[in-house]
């Protein structure tokens, strides 16, 4: 059997085709794996299986299984396994191969005996089906005769429906002229045959001549001129049911447009040409307001029938004349009439008149009382045209310069020191100019008579700007003064008053900011429906620029106290030269520093402490005393050392001169019932030392809130071996 494999499978195939025509052959089996192979091949063959094998991957993935040469020969010896499995899958399914061959032997002429009668078959559905859609054309045509002449049937029909309607229409209008008053009867039975001849015409216009055509649009024409007439009659003498019959009759005409137009020409348009124009605003005694009033007039004098019969609870609807009629003549009016109103450049006639303006439309929206026609009123184009002739940002800019340019102009002016330093300043209000005018414009913004509800984002966000513009003030005012005059006081004293009064009104702009909230959401327009904390959002940056300087203030006044006072910290370095070889007193009271030393302290206390508060004032303090305690320790303690250094110096060179024990000890015995000058030197700076925390203790600060204070005290108790206690004095060292 084997001879009778193909010559494919010769000495050159690869495994790689051998799997294949194995695979191949036993694709019908419903398991099939790869013959299995030696144990210690390099690879997996179950990768031969994968549809995306590739040799390259192969080799990539194998290379660290061995050398190309245990990869070749691994491969070799699989390869002869699977030609003996493909043998004997041949030799297995031999048997049926040969059936196979034998079963299909002459299943081509059957075939084609098959195919004969099949050809024939679909020749003869083709007729069928040919005969059928030539059937189902033929019924098409019918059905489209048919419709057509229905359509000729019944544009006949309307053809002969408006020829009888062209003459009843012909007729009552005659009639209607011969009569001596109109008669509504008779309107109303021609408005019926108008409306039957027009719908007839569009079924029958490709069969009306020209002259039927006209006739027809000249016969109703003829019936909107005598509707119009009895119209106008009906309004001048005022009755309610005639005009009740003569705006159904528009209404069944589809004309209602028509009879709005009509009462606009006939009836509006004369009495505003008398009313709205240039002249007659010059000549009102109440100006603008007075046009205003005589134009609502006209509505209580003219237009109550029929606002009666069209609101919204009226007889007739579809109608809606204040809007077609009234204001759209009364719009076009103004605009070309009194165009002078709506000129910006005096923002105070401006404000009057756009506030005017604005109570003479809410006047027509409680006539018009109904919100479906109160909306239609302000999305009608003439009433959005008539709003943007009000140039308001124009307004809002003149005003912004009018109020920004306040506060700019003060904010530029230098401070005089003599007019500043004589000045009386007060915790209870602002005492800078700047601080006092931002506040007068924040309040104009929202003061009647500048503020309109259509601006208050701008007005809002221009009240913002004022106070971020006298808080960048600040930073310009801290510089001050460059120099003190000669009649003045002092530069430092200067300083130090502006930085305080500067923190008192920046301290009172902020308690100022809630009630500044309160009148922007009193003044907000009620559709912006907005609360307390969402403004209070707006302010947040304002609130923390305010907090920043106030900060910043306060750095400033403590390096001011602090410059004053470090320099006579200096003058503890004189103590020693004081009491050596001088022969003073053991002392008793502090040096004549000390008192300098805490001078600007007391006097920054004594003169600001109302303007600054107690709990800013605390914080003040206690950074001026934790800077002064750093230097002061620092140079308490230099001197200690410096004395101890120098007090050992002069031990050493005693101790040389005097050798005989005689001499020693009564130096000995002299140097321990008489104070030195050293020890003289270690309580001066104890007592400095009390009158220093004595001073701090009696502005209420407690000896754990300065930074060192502890230390210093420790380093002169060290010194002397004396404690110091909370208030008094330690005694003499004897």
């Amino acid at each position: 059997m084997v001879s009778y494999l193909p010559t494919t499978f010769g000495k050159k195939e690869s495994w790689k085709d051998i799997s294949y025509h194995i695979i191949s052959m036993s694709s019908g089996r419903d398991l099939f794996s790869l013959p299995a192979g030696p144990a210690d091949l390099c690879f997996d063959k179950n990768e031969f299986m994968k549809k995306t094998f590739s040799v390259d991957e192969f080799l990539h993935e194998n290379r660290n299984a061995g050398s190309l040469e245990n990869i070749r020969d691994d491969l070799g010896l699989y390869l002869k396994v699977l030609r003996s499995a493909m043998i004997e899958l041949i030799n297995q399914d031999y048997a049926d191969f040969v059936d196979l061959s034998a079963n299909l032997i002459g299943l081509d002429q059957e075939i084609g005996g098959i195919g004969s009668p099949l050809v024939k078959l679909k020749q003869e559905m083709l007729t069928v089906k040919e005969a059928l859609e030539g059937t189902m054309k033929d019924i098409s045509d019918c059905l489209e005769q048919k419709k057509a002449l229905r359509g000729y049937k019944k544009s006949l029909q309307s053809l002969a429906k408006v020829r009888t309607a062209l003459v009843k229409l012909e007729s009552l209008l005659e009639s209607v002229e011969k009569g001596h008053e109109l008669n509504p009867t008779l309107l109303e039975r021609a408005a019926l045959e108008s409306i039957q001849l027009q719908f007839n015409v569009k079924f029958c216009s490709e069969f009306l001549d020209q002259e039927q055509l006209q006739s027809a649009e000249r016969w109703k024409n003829d019936l909107l001129t005598q509707l119009k007439t009895y119209f106008l009659n009906m309004l001048e003498r005022k009755d309610l049911d005639g005009l009740e019959r003569c705006l159904r009759i528009y209404c069944t005409l589809d004309e209602c447009r028509m009879a709005e137009d009509v009462f606009k020409t006939e009836i509006v348009s004369p009495y505003m040409s008398r009313v709205v124009s240039e002249s007659s605003l010059q000549n009102s005694p109440q100006g603008l307001t007075g046009i205003y009033n005589q134009i609502l007039d006209f509505i209580s004098l003219n237009m109550k029938g029929l606002l009666n019969l069209t609101k919204k609870n009226g007889k007739v609807k579809g109608y809606n004349f204040v809007v077609n009629s009234f204001w759209t003549e009364v719009e076009r009016r103004m605009e070309t009439n009194m165009s002078s109103i709506f000129a910006p450049g005096n923002p105070e006639s401006f404000y009057n008149k756009y506030k005017c303006t604005l109570e003479f439309l809410e006047r027509i929206e409680l006539i018009i009382d109904d919100p479906v026609e109160i909306n239609y009123f302000k999305a009608h184009p003439q009433y959005r045209s008539f709003q943007v002739r009000w140039n308001l940002p124009v307004y809002f800019q003149i005003r912004f310069q009018e109020i920004g340019s306040n506060l700019e102009r003060v904010c530029s002016l230098e401070i005089d020191p003599v007019k500043f330093s004589s000045q009386q300043i007060s915790a209870s209000q602002f005492n800078l100019l700047p601080f006092s005018i931002a506040l007068t414009c924040i309040s104009s913004c929202w003061q009647d008579g500048i503020y309109l509800p259509q601006l208050f984002q701008r007005f809002l966000k221009l009240t913002l700007q004022l106070l971020s513009r006298v808080t960048t003030w600040v930073d310009s005012a801290v510089t001050f003064p460059p120099m003190a005059s000669a009649d003045s006081k002092p530069e430092s004293s200067l300083k130090l008053k502006l930085l305080a009064t500067l923190f008192s009104d920046i301290s009172n702009l902020s308690k100022k900011i809630p009630q500044i909230v309160n009148l922007i959401l009193s003044q907000s327009p009620p559709v912006l429906d907005l609360t307390v904390s969402q403004l209070d959002e707006l302010f947040f940056d304002n609130r923390s620029a305010l907090t920043t300087k106030l900060n910043r203030l306060q750095t400033l006044v403590v390096q001011e106290l602090v410059q004053a006072s470090v320099p006579h910290i200096k003058q503890v370095s004189d103590i020693p030269r004081l009491y050596r070889k001088t022969n003073r007193e053991v002392p008793s009271k502090c040096c004549q520093y000390m008192e300098q030393l805490i001078q600007p302290s007391r006097n920054f206390r004594d003169q600001y402490n109302s303007l600054v508060g107690d709990e800013r004032l605390k914080e003040f303090l206690t950074d001026v005393y934790g800077s002064l305690t750093t230097s002061y320790h620092n140079t308490v303690e230099e001197v200690l050392t410096s004395v101890q250094k120098t007090e050992e110096s002069l031990r050493r060179l005693k101790s040389l001169r005097d050798r005989n024990s005689a001499s020693t000890a009564a130096a000995s015995s002299s140097s321990t019932t008489a104070m030195t000058d050293d020890d003289k030197i270690r309580l001066q700076l104890q007592v400095d030392v009390i009158c220093f925390v004595q001073e701090i203790e009696r502005i209420g600060l407690a000896r754990g809130e300065i930074e060192k204070l502890d230390d210093l005290m420790r380093l002169v108790e060290e010194a002397t071996k004396i404690r110091i206690g909370s208030s008094s004095q330690p005694a003499p060292h004897t």
